[in-house]
């Protein structure tokens, strides 16, 4: 089972407001469950798939001020799966901890009663990587990306925004896309290996 922590360190001044509009739309990924805010700045919810734990996390992290926390529990010793539920929630606030800052991702992986560091520390050095990508691109890489990500092809997405498919091509290597994909591929083989 997958769960997402997240806490807003951004500077917004309605920050519950944008908290919660945050969680209204996350909630609205595939396989992801409904998120529920967690006092003034924290979200919180269980995912069903590793993909939607990654896509979750890429969307918190493209979105900038975010720190999340993902916690993958294995223990086929709970019967109950609102038990289970509750128990990865934690482990992912427990693992995000309360120091967390903005574009950080901890993840921990929990084996029954022990926790998996090898596991925990492989996926999170993949977010790492993809938080850093994400943090260097500009805004037009961003735009770029967005509508790849979103499905188009290269020639419409040249076409949206305007400009030639060699532009196209430039803006997203710049942007770092291929190795956003090599690592978005990684951080979900790992996360389904892990669970």
């Amino acid at each position: 089972m997958f769960a997402i922590h997240a806490r807003y360190r951004g500077r917004e001044r309605r920050r519950a407001d944008f908290v919660r509009q945050s969680a209204q739309a996350l909630s609205t990924l595939p396989d992801v469950n409904e998120f529920s805010v967690v006092g003034v700045e924290d979200i919180q919810a269980t995912v069903d798939t590793a993909e939607a734990a990654c896509d979750t996390t890429m969307a918190l992290l493209s979105a900038g001020d975010w720190a999340v926390g993902i916690g993958v529990l294995v223990d086929d010793s709970l019967p109950d799966p609102e038990l289970a539920a509750t128990q990865a929630l934690s482990l992912a606030a427990m693992t995000l901890g309360t120091h967390a800052r903005s574009g950080q991702v901890k993840v921990g992986v929990k084996r029954g009663n022990r926790k998996d560091q090898a596991w925990s520390a492989d996926v999170q050095a993949v977010f790492t990587m993809l938080a850093h990508i994400l943090s260097k691109r500009t805004s037009e890489g961003r735009e770029a990306t967005s509508l790849v990500r979103s499905g188009m092809n290269q020639n419409e997405a040249a076409a949206e925004l305007g400009i030639s498919k060699q532009a196209m091509s430039q803006r997203l290597q710049a942007a770092g896309w291929q190795a956003e994909m090599a690592g978005y591929r990684l951080a979900i083989s790992l996360l389904q290996r892990a669970a």
